[in-house]
């Protein structure tokens, strides 16, 4: 579940990638519609929307991803929590995943609002999915029974406690971060190869991995008060 249509990819699209080469299906949750990031001044609302849209497809291919969700908030734009997590706790309800991805909301010094607001709802969602005065549609409340989720899995974060290889994935995650010409083009994205590579190396250095990402695994239960045991 994504602030924006390529942070799960720049994030995690290894993981991802290998999470599907095993037969798990991957969805992806976006929560904005990527607009106030698109280069292009001349392209109209319209078009910038249509142009990111395919562009996420185009990496969604890549990856692997099963189906792609959007909720369309404005990008950067004026939306609560609230609102966000009704909207995840309803997704939560269709897909019943056993793990969910977000940001993290508590990166030092992130200051990007979409971000801390999607960790927060993403987080709150997690925990008040199976209450039921937490109403969504009629259509998937009536027939939603209660299913447990195995963890919250943060990206973007300095507290990371998990890593997977991606050695072999990671050249995938790198064609998908192509895709996404709308808002990544020329030294931009050169540049964000360059550093995601290198910190793929620090990352899978301590693991004896030649390339690896690296995540902070909450179970639902450290999401309220810490009181819960982290196994």
């Amino acid at each position: 579940m994504q602030p924006h249509y390529d942070d799960n990819d720049i994030a995690a699209g290894g993981t991802f990638a290998r999470l599907v080469d095993t037969g798990i299906e991957v969805h992806y949750l976006t929560v904005t519609d990527n607009i106030a990031g698109v280069i292009d001044p001349d392209l109209s609302d319209a078009a910038a929307l249509a142009q990111t849209r395919a562009e996420q497809d185009e990496a969604g291919r890549e990856i692997g991803v099963h189906a792609q969700y959007r909720l369309d908030l404005p990008d950067a734009g004026e939306w609560s929590e609230v609102v966000l997590r009704t909207r995840v706790i309803e997704h939560i309800r269709r897909v019943r995943p056993d793990y969910v991805f977000t940001c993290d909301p508590w990166l030092p010094h992130e200051a990007h609002r979409d971000h801390l607001r999607t960790g927060i709802a993403v987080g709150e969602a997690v925990m008040f999915h199976g209450m039921p005065r937490f109403e969504t549609l009629p259509e998937v409340d009536d027939g939603y029974v209660a299913h447990n989720i195995r963890g919250l899995v943060l990206y973007f974060t300095t507290d990371s406690n998990t890593a997977f290889d991606v050695s072999e994935t990671r050249a995938r995650k790198h064609r998908a971060i192509d895709a996404y010409r709308a808002q990544l083009q020329g030294d931009s994205l050169a540049g964000l190869h360059a550093g995601i590579g290198l910190m793929e190396q620090r990352w899978g250095e301590p693991e004896g991995f030649a390339h690896a990402e690296v995540f902070k695994l909450l179970r639902p239960g450290q999401l309220h008060v810490g009181l819960a045991p982290s196994r």
